[in-house]
């Protein structure tokens, strides 16, 4: 048996780790997830329902678990409940101690607590670079969002000039990267910008492949790969708004 303390229910440890191991300040604004699972997902739906007007509700109807041969299967649903504050030590106890009793009294299974570091509005909106991008459908993962799930993935590629831009243009269209928004105006920096829009999925091998393959031809035409996200052509448009096309 283990004498490491488990940090999803031992809440003096879970500080000492966030801000002895992490360096988090725990002053500032975090957010506490606390989870349960039953094999009842009507009942968690209820659960979430009763409790939306106080935390942030994420709902998944099956989780991948893997076993220590590496073997994958569909558990139970879960539930993640969500706050984003600057709790106290005391604060955070008796928040688990009420998710404790609410389990007891749903016959649920009270998975404990968990503190992120926020993540800032800059940080969701701006263009990730492969690695982040992984990172963040992980995150997506444990906020609800199901293995596979239907997602659109952008790219965006720069290039130097409007000849390098015609010739990685070209070459993605060979490879199959037809469904894109190529601008002939460049940015403060003196680039030019083509955003590649795919039907991607919530899988993160795919992703990365394709990173790799768009990677190696805008590098191979002297452009580069400036960023990954998880955009449709409309939410570009919002975000940034619009921009004159190629023809």
């Amino acid at each position: 048996m283990s004498d490491e303390p488990d940090l999803n229910f031992d809440i003096d440890a879970l500080f000492e780790h966030l801000t002895g191991n992490l360096d988090q300040n725990l002053e500032e604004v975090q957010e506490w997830t606390f989870s349960f699972r039953s094999s009842d997902f009507a009942i968690l739906e209820q659960v979430g329902q009763e409790l939306e007007d106080e935390f942030l509700v994420h709902l998944q109807e099956s989780v991948e678990e893997i076993d220590e041969e590496g073997d994958s299967s569909l558990g139970d649903p879960m539930l993640i409940l969500a706050q984003q504050a600057a709790l106290s030590r005391d604060e955070v106890k008796a928040i688990a101690a009420r998710m404790q009793q609410l389990a007891d009294q749903h016959s649920l299974i009270y998975e404990g607590v968990e503190c992120y570091e926020p993540i800032d509005e800059e940080e969701i909106f701006g263009w990730l670079e492969p690695e982040d991008a992984g990172w963040r459908l992980r995150h997506m993962t444990d906020c609800g969002l199901e293995e596979n799930e239907e997602l659109p993935w952008t790219f965006l590629v720069v290039t130097p000039s409007l000849e390098a831009t015609s010739s990685t243009t070209t070459a993605l269209d060979a490879a199959g990267y037809d469904d894109r928004d190529d601008y002939d105006e460049p940015d403060e920096d003196g680039n030019y910008g083509t955003c590649i829009f795919i039907s991607g999925r919530n899988n993160e091998p795919e992703l990365m492949t394709t990173a790799e393959k768009i990677t190696k031809i805008a590098q191979k035409n002297g452009g580069r790969l400036a960023g990954i996200q998880f955009y449709t052509r409309e939410d570009l448009i919002e975000l940034f708004g619009d921009a004159e096309e190629t023809e």
